[in-house]
């Protein structure tokens, strides 16, 4: 090889040095503006993901009401049902003024288990509407992670075309033996 083709051949690896430079720059920005935007759409994510949180909670609250409802119930339940054989058994020994008190208590005791049964269904209602919000806000929160890693992806890609860069260009450097290359004040 002549000293003119080891010249020119030098010159061609330096200009495909800064033409690699101002691709890697280009590059980066692509990658950075992607960084930005999923920095950008995790704090979404993550404020989507803090309400379904409170929802969770307000659920769970509206679940313990419900569930106690539901005992309360089944104790009244339980003390209608003695009532009732109290009353019976009164009436079978015609005991009328037990027969009259325990009527009374049964009475009473059906009256405030209807009651917590009701009780029990508007909780069981608002979970079922909450749930509904719940699934709506939960599947915004996944759409809006799926998003950010569709743009994860994309910013990959650029990652790996700055490395490609940079490797080509470290590659450059190491035929001739230099440590670095300067680019206007900027060493990569």
């Amino acid at each position: 090889m002549s000293i003119r083709q080891s010249v020119t051949e030098v010159d061609m690896d330096l200009e495909r040095v800064e033409e690699l430079h101002k691709e890697l720059k280009i590059h980066r920005r692509k990658r950075n503006y992607q960084h930005k935007r999923i920095r950008i759409m995790k704090k979404e994510r993550d404020a989507l993901s803090e309400e379904v949180k409170g929802y969770v909670s307000q659920i769970n609250d509206l679940k313990e009401k419900r569930n106690a409802a539901n005992m309360m119930a089944q104790e009244f339940k339980t003390l209608r049902d003695t009532a009732v054989k109290n009353r019976d058994r009164a009436m079978k020994n015609d005991n009328k003024a037990d027969s009259k008190r325990f009527d009374k208590y049964q009475n009473q005791y059906h009256s405030d288990m209807v009651s917590k049964t009701e009780l029990s269904q508007e909780y069981h209602h608002e979970i079922e509407a909450m749930g509904k919000i719940y699934s709506k806000a939960n599947k915004a929160c996944s759409d809006k992670h799926m998003e950010m890693l569709e743009v994860r992806e994309r910013s990959q890609i650029f990652h790996d075309d700055v490395t490609q860069c940079i490797e080509k260009i470290e590659a450059i450097k190491a035929k001739y033996d230099i440590d670095f290359v300067d680019f206007g004040g900027e060493e990569e």
